[in-house]
Formats: C-alpha cells, sequence, structure tokens
C-alpha cells in the first residue's frame, strides 16, 4: 500500500533523522551519556534511503559509518544537535526523533581533569527538550520515541500530545533485555486519535519498515486530501462561473 502511494505521489520525501546518543561533558576527559549504539537511527536511514527518499542524518558520536547515499551532521552535545536539527528542519518533509539525548548536562564543566577524590558531587542541569522546541511548518510530520518502565501506552500519548506530534513509538523498558544495540525491543505504534498499533517484540530493521510504512500513509494520505480538496473547490468555482 505504501509503494504505490509513493509512486502516485511522484517526488520522494526529504527525510531528517536523529540518531545515536549525545554526550554531555563533566570535565575535560570525561561525560555523562547512555548506551544508545545508532543502530535504530541506521536502520530508518538505510530503509528511508531504499525507498527512494533524501535522507539526511543527525547522529550523535557512534561508531557506525555513515550511509554512502545519506548526508551525515556528526554532533556531540544536546545543544549542538538542537541546532543542527533546527537549520535542517525547515527543508524537511518528516523528521524522526531517533535520537538518544542525554536528559542532564554537568554545570559548571571542569577546565581540566578533575582529581580522583573519596566522594565528588556533580550539580546536573536537564539539556533542552529538542523536539518540544523546535519550529515546524504546516505539513511538516514529526515522530518522536517514547522509552518508559510502565504504563507506556498513557506516558507516550501523553508526550505525543504535550510535544504536538504526528506519531509517537512507545518502548517497553524492562527485563526481557536492554533496547539498546541490536537488542530486539517491545514496541507499539500511538497515533494522535488514539489509536496504537502493538508491534510486541520486534527487530529494530522491522519497525524501521513498520514505521517507515506508517509515516508514507500519513504523508501521502494527506497530499491526496488536500489535491482532493483543491479540486472541489475548483469544481465550485467553475459551476458560480458557468451559472
Amino acid at each position: 500500500m505504501s509503494s504505490s502511494l509513493r509512486r502516485a505521489s511522484h517526488r520522494s520525501l526529504r527525510m531528517l533523522i536523529s540518531s545515536g546518543p549525545t554526550r554531555e561533558p563533566i570535565d575535560a576527559v570525561r561525560f555523562l551519556s547512555n548506551y544508545s549504539t545508532g543502530f535504530l537511527g541506521e536502520c530508518l536511514a538505510r530503509e528511508a534511503v531504499r525507498r527512494g527518499h533524501r535522507v539526511t542524518v543527525v547522529s550523535g558520536p557512534t561508531d557506525r559509518a555513515p550511509l554512502a547515499r545519506a548526508t551525515t551532521i556528526q554532533v556531540e552535545r544536546a545543544a549542538q544537535m538542537q541546532r543542527a536539527l533546527r537549520h535542517a528542519l525547515p527543508r524537511a518533509d518528516v523528521l524522526i526523533m531517533a535520537a538518544a539525548v542525554c536528559d542532564f548536562r554537568p554545570v559548571p564543566i571542569g577546565a581540566t581533569k578533575l582529581a580522583r577524590r573519596g566522594r565528588v558531587a556533580l550539580r546536573l542541569q536537564a539539556t533542552p527538550d529538542i523536539v518540544a522546541g523546535l519550529p515546524r511548518r504546516r505539513g511538516q510530520l514529526i515522530v518522536g520515541f517514547a522509552l518508559e518502565a510502565e504504563q507506556v501506552r498513557e506516558r507516550a500519548g501523553r508526550k505525543l500530545t504535550a510535544k504536538r506530534l504526528d506519531l509517537i513509538v512507545g518502548q517497553r523498558l524492562n527485563g526481557s533485555g536492554p533496547p539498546f544495540g541490536r537488542h530486539r525491543v517491545d514496541a507499539m505504534i500511538l497515533h494522535p486519535s488514539g489509536q496504537a498499533r502493538e508491534l510486541g517484540r520486534i527487530s529494530k530493521p522491522a519497525l524501521a519498515r513498520v514505521l517507515l510504512d506508517e509515516i508514507e500513509q500519513l504523508w501521502y494520505g494527506q497530499q491526496r486530501q488536500s489535491t482532493s480538496h483543491g479540486t472541489r473547490r475548483l469544481r465550485g468555482f467553475g459551476t458560480r462561473m458557468g451559472a
């Protein structure tokens, strides 16, 4: 279905994908981060390229080689990712916010290597909520992710609404294994209407395919609806002129 919609549209989509972790320096040699490897972002970018879309990846530090058929922008900190996305988003049709942005940053940052002591206290400040603060234009699709330990549907649904997203992928953090790297994830896709698509335990390449199917159906569906409304308006105008 998505393939036929894509062919009918006669143009590929400009997809902006954030990927990987971010790092927030503690001092000159240490940092805060998380276990994200960028594998999900890579799967999304590969699948989007395979379908003929134009892809830009804003990636935090990973050991993954940039895709040859995608534009890759390398960043380290959350603030750098925010700036890169703000710069690239006006030219994008779709943003997929797959990066695992570090939630906190140390303040202040040590100018040199902190000496080892028996106890060190770090003062942490929240990093920016990137997707919630991005400007967007009418017609763009914004897709987010939510990793939750419990009440996944409820919490992901609240984030979907609060951040004005078009789709959100809710993932369960449970005892079945970490969600990073090549591990399968326990996921669902939520729509603003409240519709939920349970995916169960799914590989990340498979999740990328399912999510891009959903995105294409939304995008090409709204384009067809817009064209249909325009055609009806023109027909009505012609009728009035003929009268």
